[in-house]
């Protein structure tokens, strides 16, 4: 924590010859919420004026939305990563399907259930780079890896379903398992929120960050996990398509691109049968359209077994990527 001296109550001081009027109200402020707020400036993701992201509590032991995809592919939307029955349902589908898409949006997963979630995928045989605790995060076990009846069992294709909802310290075990491509993240950037916070001392709408999860690679906090994968969609368009399974009136499968046939009568006296056309109608879930085109794609590639060395098999750009990938 800063020193108390940091916190003393003072008006703004303006540089000489500045006249006040351009900053109305600076007399108000105190100094020391001005240079609080520098920091925060100075260090993204450190230091929130809004309290942390929290996942829904309506979603506390709620089992996972499991639907089958083309492809041979299953697809789990997530509620509570915490949740018992939710790590058993992932890894009965890691061990049944040879694809496995997991839909992570809006899921915040402290460090106890994000390192639950990584263990599992570890059991897999999905691997993973170090990872490191740092302030008051402890440091993570060692992830078990594949047991003994894994032995013969190739890993399947894991994507990972993200948007700007998702954090916690999931943001970096996501991150050190998409460095070694066993699981492909699909969507948006995460929150950036891979830490503890807690309330700044003498400043209640202020959040200071206690300890963060850290890859190897370097720090998410303010930079958040960006998917193999980015998909062009806004926050509005995400939140429409999740909703709207949320709501029953859709199911999964309906929200990806699909086909329309169309019957056109053809010009009178051609003697020739009417003819159709086929036109393709835009997937209502961006998102989960792309996860299903990458799955498509490193199946049509022959994908091999994730290992440190060779990693899995990446599909085309012009296959997978979007216009802003990379």
């Amino acid at each position: 924590m800063l020193p108390f001296v940091f916190l003393c109550v003072a008006a703004v001081p303006l540089p000489p010859g500045v006249s006040p009027d351009l900053f109305p109200g600076a007399a108000d402020v105190p100094t020391a919420e001005v240079q609080l707020a520098g920091i925060a400036a100075l260090y993204p993701g450190h230091i929130l004026h809004a309290p942390p992201l929290a996942n829904d509590p309506a979603n506390t032991g709620r089992a996972p939305l499991i639907s089958d995809l083309p492809r041979n592919t299953t697809y789990l939307r997530i509620y509570d990563l915490g949740a018992a029955h939710t790590l058993q349902s992932l890894s009965d589908a890691l061990a049944k399907y040879p694809a496995v898409i997991l839909d992570l949006r809006y899921v915040v997963a402290d460090e106890k259930a994000a390192a639950a979630f990584a263990q599992v995928l570890s059991r897999a045989g999905l691997a993973s780079a170090p990872l490191h605790g740092l302030g008051e995060m402890p440091e993570p076990d060692a992830l078990p890896g594949p047991g003994v009846q894994d032995a013969n069992h190739t890993p399947p294709v894991v994507l990972a379903m993200v948007n700007g909802k998702t954090a916690g310290p999931l943001e970096a075990w996501l991150e050190v398992f998409q460095e070694k491509e066993s699981m492909l993240a699909v969507g948006t950037t995460t929150a950036g929120q891979p830490g503890i916070y807690d309330k700044y001392l003498g400043f209640p709408d202020y959040y200071i960050i206690k300890g963060e999860l850290q890859p190897e690679s370097g720090s998410l906090v303010g930079i958040g996990l960006k998917p193999r994968f980015l998909v062009e969609v806004t926050p509005e368009q995400n939140y429409l398509a999740y909703t709207s399974v949320e709501r029953g009136t859709v199911d999964i499968a309906s929200m990806l691109r699909h086909d329309r046939t169309t019957a056109v009568a053809t010009p009178a006296g051609t003697g020739a049968a009417a003819t159709t056309t086929t036109t393709t109608v835009e997937a209502a879930d961006p998102v989960l359209q792309r996860a299903v085109d990458v799955v498509a794609a490193l199946q049509v590639l022959g994908r091999v077994p994730s290992s440190t060395t060779t990693g899995a098999a990446k599909a085309p750009a012009n296959a997978t990527s979007s216009p802003v990938e990379r």
